[in-house]
């Protein structure tokens, strides 16, 4: 059963561009998401739990969260790390070598981990995080290290999680189809309550809003490839039932209309 105090943090899973920043004595509450996160300590120590294992980490230790792992954090007050997030599209050329493997939590080869700590500090820079082939050179370099040099293991999966995050992995994949609490469910083998109260408890929103979220990314992320496409021919091509729904919709995330949105993207990808 999940503990009450987990929830799912879908901004990171919502964005595109590269998240990394460096971290302090925050503490982070018990979460999860569908990106991989490391975490370099560069000063200080931290009470650590990933999934059911728990660690005292300190410097020079990197953190290796798995994708969907419930992972939390107690800092000192001298704590600092740097904290990458790795989007999908910056994993595909490693994402195959970690479906049913992982890294262990705790990276604990310090003498190792520091020849790897320019890695962080290149992609630290603007210049880097201003650029996607940048980025993903640094990415791969990074995991290219850490895969031959710390051995896997296989991913125990949690069995409620495991259900939403093949329910997630489901909506990608059919996020074109049209999908309803009844078929999901069914897919699943569960009734429509059960498996909307279980949705509801890790994603901290309604199946259908998550399903439109997944559309609207999509419809972005295929403008941007093509400047030319008809709005109108990529909002029903991924599964919207009329424009007024997308519309709707797209304005629970956005403060601007989407051609609005749109001129500014293409305007970014020009500079």
């Amino acid at each position: 059963m999940m503990k009450k105090s987990v929830f799912y943090e879908a901004m990171h899973d919502k964005e595109n561009q590269i998240t990394f920043f460096e971290g302090n004595s925050n503490p982070t509450p018990p979460h999860f998401h569908r990106c991989i996160e490391i975490l370099y300590l560069l000063d200080g120590s931290v009470k650590s739990s990933v999934d059911d294992e728990t660690f005292l980490a300190t410097k020079d230790d990197i953190l290796f969260v798995r994708r969907c792992a419930v992972h939390a954090l107690e800092p000192d007050r001298d704590f600092r790390d740097y904290v990458l997030i790795v989007k999908t599209q910056f994993s595909d050329d490693f994402a195959s070598m970690l479906e049913k493997e992982t890294l262990p939590a705790l990276l604990s080869d310090k003498e190792f981990n520091r020849k790897l700590l320019p890695i962080f500090q290149e992609m630290a820079r603007k210049e880097t995080q201003d650029s996607f082939l940048l980025t993903k050179g640094y990415i791969d370099l990074l995991f290219g290290k850490l895969l031959s040099h710390y051995e896997r293991r296989k991913i125990i999966a949690t069995p409620n999680l495991s259900t939403v995050v093949a329910a997630l992995n489901y909506i990608d994949e059919q996020y074109q189809q049209p999908i309803t609490l009844d078929s999901i469910a069914s897919h699943f083998g569960y009734t429509k309550y059960y498996f909307s109260r279980l949705f509801n408890q890790y994603i901290g929103d309604n199946l259908n809003n998550y399903i439109n979220m997944i559309r609207i990314n999509n419809v972005l992320s295929k403008a941007k490839k093509d400047e030319t496409a008809n709005l109108c021919d990529l909002v029903f091509a991924c599964g919207f039932d009329s424009m007024a729904t997308f519309y709707r919709n797209f304005s629970k995330y956005y403060s601007v209309s989407p051609a609005q949105y749109l001129k500014t993207m293409y305007r970014q990808n020009t500079r």
